[in-house]
């Protein structure tokens, strides 16, 4: 399976998050400030197969890290999938800007983050109905009415 990086600076999140990747097969590496995530991707061999950042960190936000990422041919064509408490639109767009490939809002079903992370990673994925979590991907956040929530200031 994949090599993933989980940017994340709640503890918690992280626990959870290893817990579901790794029963999956996964090979999980925590990071808990951009700085850190940007550093270990670099480091890894073989390489980081995706990443899945939080918005809020210490150090370096997400945006940030994914600057930094940019930034060196031996990061830039890692998939970066956010994975936030922020459904503020300008979060949503400024994502889709830095050319993240999905965009998952906590809390999340499992099954719909593997998925997700599939998909990141190319793999077929048998159709299936709707998630009932708000899982986008860049390309289907254009609008405000994407979000499909009353509340656009709600922050992480």
């Amino acid at each position: 399976m994949a090599r993933i990086i989980i940017g994340e600076d709640n503890e918690a999140n992280c626990e959870l998050l290893k817990k579901i990747l790794s029963r999956n097969g996964h090979r999980v590496f925590v990071a808990h400030n951009g700085r850190d995530v940007v550093e270990m991707a670099k480091r890894l061999q073989p390489q980081t197969e995706i990443i899945l950042l939080d918005i809020m960190m210490p150090i370096m936000d997400g945006f940030q890290t994914i600057a930094e990422l940019q930034r060196d041919w031996r990061t830039q064509s890692i998939p970066v999938i956010m994975i936030t408490g922020s459904n503020d639109l300008k979060n949503v767009l400024r994502s889709k800007s830095a050319g993240v490939v999905g965009y998952v809002l906590k809390p999340f079903e499992p099954a719909d983050l593997l998925e997700r992370i599939d998909r990141a990673l190319g793999k077929e994925i048998a159709p299936k109905d709707q998630p009932l979590v708000k899982i986008f991907s860049a390309g289907e956040l254009s609008s405000k009415a994407a979000l499909g929530t009353g509340d656009e200031n709600q922050s992480e």
